[in-house]
C-alpha cells in the first residue's frame, strides 16, 4: 500500500488557514470580552456594548447578568430593558420578566404594553392586589385593543379572589365592546377556565362570525390566558391558573395543554460573528441529531450568523430544549 505525503505546499496552505481562523475567532472573542469590560466599568454609559451583548452573546443568562450588573447606569431604559425582558420571558424567567417590564415601564410610563406585561405576570404568580391595581391603569390609560385585554384580565383576578359577579361584568363589557379576535380569544379562553359557558359561547358567537370557527375546534382558544403560556411547558403547578382550574375540578389532557400553547418557529442557538464558530455549533448540533439552519445577517458594518433550529409540526419543542440544555447549549424561543 502506498501512502502519498501531502507537499510542504500544501501543509503551508493549510496552515496559513487554520491561523487565519483561529486570528478572526480570537478577535471575535476579544470584541466581545471589550464590551464587557465597558459595561463592568463604573465610569462608561454601557448602552452600546449591551446593544452589542444582545447581538453577539450565545448565553441569555450572560447577556441578563451584563444587563443586571449595570442597570442604574443605562440612559435607553426603556429599550435595553424591553429587550431584557422579553429575553428572560423566553428563558422561563417570570419573576426577571416581570421585574424588566416595570422598569420599561417606570422608564416610559406610557409604555402601557410594559405595564400589561408586568401585572400579568404577576398574577401568574399567584398575586392577585397589584395585578388589578395595574391592569385598571390599563384599562383606563391605553388605546384600543390592549385596554380591553386589560378589562378582561381584570376580570379575571376578580374571578380568582371569588368576586364572581364583577368578574363576569368584565367580560361582559369587554364582549359588548370590541371586536378584536384576539380580546375575544382572551375571554373565550377565561370564560373556558372558570367554566362560564354563557360568557363562552358569546365568545364564540363572535369568533365564528368574523371568520375564526377552525380555531375554537378543540374547544380550546389560540391565545392563553397569561403571557407565560405562551414560552412553558404545560406545568402550571404553582400558576394562579391552575390554582383555578383546580377550584374548578378540570382535568385537561396533556393535548389539550399543548394546543393551548403557540408553537415558536424556530430555536434559536447562537449568534456568531465568525462563521467557522457558526459551523461548529451546526456540526454540533447535527451530532445531536437535530437539524439546524445557519443564515447570514447583517449587523451595521459586521455580519452575523445565527444559528437556529427550525420547529416543524412533527417536533418535540420542550425535548429540544432539554436535550441542548443537558450539552450546555443556551436557546430560547422565536415567534
Amino acid at each position: 500500500m502506498i501512502f502519498q505525503l501531502s507537499s510542504p505546499r500544501t501543509i503551508c496552505h493549510y496552515n496559513i488557514i487554520l491561523i487565519l481562523l483561529l486570528i478572526s475567532a480570537s478577535l471575535w472573542g476579544a470584541d466581545l470580552d471589550k464590551y464587557y469590560k465597558t459595561v463592568q466599568n463604573s465610569r462608561e454609559v454601557p448602552d452600546q456594548a449591551l446593544n452589542e451583548i444582545f447581538k453577539q452573546e450565545t448565553s441569555a443568562s450572560k447577556i441578563l447578568e451584563a444587563v443586571g450588573s449595570c442597570k442604574d447606569r443605562i440612559q435607553a431604559k426603556y429599550d435595553i430593558f424591553t429587550k431584557a425582558a422579553n429575553l428572560a420571558l423566553m428563558c422561563s424567567k417570570f419573576d426577571l420578566a416581570q421585574q424588566y417590564f416595570q422598569l420599561a415601564y417606570d422608564a416610559n410610563q406610557e409604555a402601557w404594553y410594559s405595564l400589561y406585561m408586568s401585572a400579568a405576570l404577576l398574577y401568574e404568580q399567584g398575586e392577585f392586589d397589584m395585578p388589578a391595581l395595574k391592569f385598571k391603569t390599563v384599562q383606563d390609560k391605553a388605546p384600543s385593543p390592549l385596554k380591553e385585554k386589560a378589562r378582561a384580565m381584570g376580570g379575571a383576578v376578580m374571578l380568582s379572589k371569588g368576586d364572581s359577579n364583577r368578574g363576569i361584568q368584565q367580560l361582559a363589557a369587554c364582549l359588548a365592546t370590541s371586536s378584536d379576535d384576539g380580546v375575544l380569544y382572551l375571554v373565550y379562553d377565561i370564560a373556558s377556565t372558570f367554566s362560564l359557558s354563557e360568557i363562552k359561547d358569546a365568545a364564540a358567537k363572535k369568533l365564528k362570525a368574523g371568520g375564526f370557527e377552525a380555531r375554537l375546534a378543540s374547544d380550546k382558544a389560540a391565545f392563553p390566558i397569561t403571557p407565560s403560556r405562551i414560552f412553558i411547558s404545560s406545568d402550571y403547578s404553582v400558576t394562579a391558573i391552575s390554582k383555578a382550574e383546580e377550584s374548578q375540578t378540570r382535568v385537561t389532557s396533556q393535548a389539550e395543554q399543548d394546543a393551548s400553547v403557540r408553537r415558536p418557529v424556530a430555536i434559536q442557538v447562537g449568534s456568531f460573528g465568525n462563521e467557522a464558530n457558526a459551523r461548529n455549533m451546526e456540526k454540533k448540533l447535527k451530532g445531536l441529531g437535530i437539524k439546524p439552519a445557519v443564515n447570514a445577517v447583517k449587523s451595521g458594518d459586521k455580519t452575523l450568523y445565527k444559528v437556529t433550529v427550525p420547529v416543524d409540526a412533527d417536533m418535540d419543542v420542550n425535548n429540544t430544549v432539554l436535550l441542548l440544555k443537558d450539552n450546555g447549549i443556551e436557546s430560547y424561543y422565536v415567534f
